[in-house]
């Protein structure tokens, strides 16, 4: 475990019949992945707030991101500024109710396909989902 102040006991855990205190700043290593569990809103809002460009950033996805060819989509890409880019245009094209309602046709026409797909061949529920 990396960096716990003694005097923060906001997160407790059992371990091994033990109760493990953990304080508002926590790192963790699982499977590789370093992980750092910001466990108060003050802490949140201190490091993501006001130090955002400092500290956050998010996970690399092998499969998704570098084998599956997906890096450079919006939910994949690490913070900077092509994201905040995408961010942007992702916005503008659904960021509000009559942007978004533009798509309540394709959205049901999509659903009624769907259904009629489940109702024919209810087995084939997931390869149905997934299309």
């Amino acid at each position: 475990m990396g960096y716990v102040p003694h005097n923060c006991a906001s997160l407790s855990v059992k371990l091994h019949n033990h109760e493990l205190r953990l304080g508002d700043i926590v790192s963790i290593s699982a499977l590789g992945q370093h992980m750092v569990i910001l466990n108060s809103a003050k802490t949140a809002a201190e490091m993501l707030d006001k130090k955002s460009s400092i500290y956050s950033d998010r996970p690399l996805t092998q499969m998704g991101g570098e084998l599956m060819g997906w890096k450079n989509s919006l939910p994949l890409l690490p913070y900077g500024e092509r994201f905040r880019n995408y961010r942007k245009l992702m916005h503008q094209l659904l960021g509000n109710v009559p942007s978004a309602s533009l798509f309540y046709p394709v959205e049901e026409l999509e659903t009624r396909k769907l259904l009629k797909r489940v109702a024919e061949n209810p087995d084939d529920l997931a390869a149905h989902v997934r299309k």
